[in-house]
């Protein structure tokens, strides 16, 4: 199954929601999930897209941010996130820049989170994210 996109407007409402179901089902918070930006801009090859889209999980939420992606990757540590992350700009000849984000360490609510990564964004790439 291909991961289906999301529309950013959602990004927040979906991190408090998976946020929310951490703290419900984990007691000690133990559970990590990652954001990472995916810079596709300069590549116009409409199957490559579908191809990075296939590469996911059908639990990672992809949101579609232009002509970018931002993916929630559930039960993911930064290693993880990473490794993939490196994977992909790898295949896509890019500069390595780790443009990730993990719950808890970089924030333990939606709003915080979201600003840490929009931090790393700007610094990784001198993009200001509207979220």
């Amino acid at each position: 199954m291909i991961a289906e996109f999301f529309p950013l407007t959602t990004l927040k409402s979906l991190i408090s929601h998976h946020i929310a179901l951490i703290d419900r089902s984990d007691t000690f918070n133990t559970q990590e999930f990652a954001l990472m930006y995916l810079k596709m801009e300069d590549i116009d090859d409409l199957e490559l897209k579908k191809s990075i889209q296939i590469v996911f999980r059908d639990s990672d939420i992809i949101f579609d941010a232009g002509k970018n992606y931002i993916i929630l990757l559930p039960k993911t540590n930064w290693n993880g996130a990473y490794e993939l992350l490196h994977g992909l700009q790898e295949f896509l000849n890019q500069n390595m820049k780790d443009s990730i984000v993990t719950y808890p360490d970089d924030g333990e609510e939606a709003t915080e989170l979201i600003n840490s990564f929009k931090y790393v964004i700007e610094k990784c790439y001198n993009i200001e994210l509207a979220l």
